[in-house]
């Protein structure tokens, strides 16, 4: 006779063995459904009131909460969330290749649950269930499911029938505490990178208002007195300071860009994972490394367009629809990455853009206006030089937040595949 198989994951803690047990999902947790509030019950303030726009990826969301009156709770008492409690969004579910299920938390503790949003029910460990449910092979076979239905729905029966393996309760909560660690870790790390973002934004704005001056150091000022102040800021047209690229792309060059948000300058095959230019580039402009492409078009936290400067190749090729150029003198092309990414530029540009007059999406500007009419105002060099090398350093900790946060992430993604069934 055949010996029975035992399944059993790759990673396991020691002083655990046998074989994972099949069972149904509803076995394992079930889904307990909110309540159909009624929108005339909605308050400025009082109890907060869970609604699915208030469940991201494995956080719950803080804008634009809905509030219920307090005495909500005495009435709908079985609605009423702990801290401790998971929340599952049951309508549009999936995001991303995500399940957007999240722990509830501190901030929403006492929060009524609203309907369409579930809550994880398990006589084991709903730990163990919520990160259970991060698995992408347990969220392909659940998007599969809600796949067709308009809008998506998650079925708490549907997803009950389907079949897994589980370990016993044991393993199952060292399993839970150990991948929580790790989100604490994660937690932690996305706090920092988002408190770093938040101090530089307010520096820069600071800085660029001049609200925030450099002094130059003693190296820099005749005698003893280092206390001076950089020459006052002067106002210049952007023509002023750079250069308009049109050079057309006659060498062929196949490095075709467009602009992210988040990534800068960028390869369209690297970014979409597909081309969306043209057959035939060679009309397009031609950049070098260092040069700047504005994209008249809004994208968010970018309400006139982007700015972006070329970081990532030593060459590459962008549409007409772009504003292209570089610095033309001895400024400092860093301070003016920092600054025209910062919008420095946003009020100049409302006033030339054509109001509610847009192309394709793209603001309606004239380049001439562009290069004549936008004002700068601008510090010396020495000064664009002190506040440049200041931003990048803050930019350093903030990639380095940002890579950290990345690493742990993929540990913990490695982690689900490998001590699970």
């Amino acid at each position: 006779m055949e010996k029975e198989v035992k399944k059993v994951p790759e990673l396991r803690f020691p002083g655990v063995d046998g074989g994972w047990k099949q069972c149904r999902l509803d076995n394992l947790f079930s889904i307990f459904n909110g309540y159909a509030f009624s929108s005339d019950d909605s308050q400025e303030s009082g109890c907060r009131w869970v609604k699915i726009a208030d469940v991201g990826i494995n956080i719950m969301k803080e804008k634009n909460l809905s509030y219920l009156p307090y005495n909500f709770r005495d009435k709908h008492q079985k609605f009423v969330l702990k801290a401790t409690d998971y929340v599952v969004a049951l309508t549009r579910p999936i995001l991303g290749g995500k399940l957007k299920i999240a722990k509830v938390g501190q901030k929403f503790d006492g929060a009524l649950l609203n309907q369409r949003v579930g809550k994880l029910v398990s006589e084991n460990q709903c730990e163990y269930v919520y990160h259970f449910l991060q698995r992408s092979r347990v969220i392909n076979i659940i998007e599969n499911r809600i796949a067709g239905t308009d809008p998506p729905n998650l079925s708490p029966s549907e997803v009950g029938s389907l079949k897994t393996y589980v370990p016993g309760l044991p393993e199952q909560q060292k399993i839970a505490s150990f991948l929580s660690a790790v989100d604490k870790k994660i937690e932690q790390l996305t706090r920092k990178k988002e408190l770093l973002e938040q101090y530089k934004k307010g520096v820069m704005q600071k800085i660029f208002s001049k609200e925030i001056r450099f002094k130059p150091a003693q190296s820099e000022v005749e005698g003893d007195d280092n206390g001076q102040n950089y020459p006052d800021w002067e106002e210049k047209r952007f023509g002023d300071i750079f250069n308009r690229i049109t050079t057309k792309n006659n060498e062929n060059n196949q490095n075709v860009l467009t602009i992210s948000a988040q990534l800068g300058l960028i390869n369209q095959q690297e970014f979409f994972n597909k081309s969306v230019s043209a057959s035939d580039v060679s009309g397009y402009y031609l950049l070098k490394k260092g040069d700047f492409a504005y994209n008249k078009s809004y994208s968010k936290g970018y309400p006139m367009g982007a700015i972006k400067r070329l970081r990532r190749y030593e060459k590459g090729v962008v549409s007409t629809l772009y504003i292209c150029f570089a610095i033309k003198g001895d400024d400092s092309p860093e301070y003016f990455e920092e600054f025209l990414d910062f919008g420095g530029i946003n009020r100049e540009l409302h006033k030339i853009a054509q109001e509610g007059a847009r192309n394709h999406g793209l603001l309606n500007m004239s380049v001439v206006e562009f290069f004549n009419d936008v004002v700068i105002t601008t510090p010396s060099i020495l000064e664009q030089n002190k506040i440049s090398k200041f931003l990048r350093s803050l930019s350093k900790r903030i990639h380095s937040a940002k890579k950290k946060l990345e690493q742990t992430q993929k540990f913990k993604k490695g982690l689900l595949q490998k001590m699970f069934v």
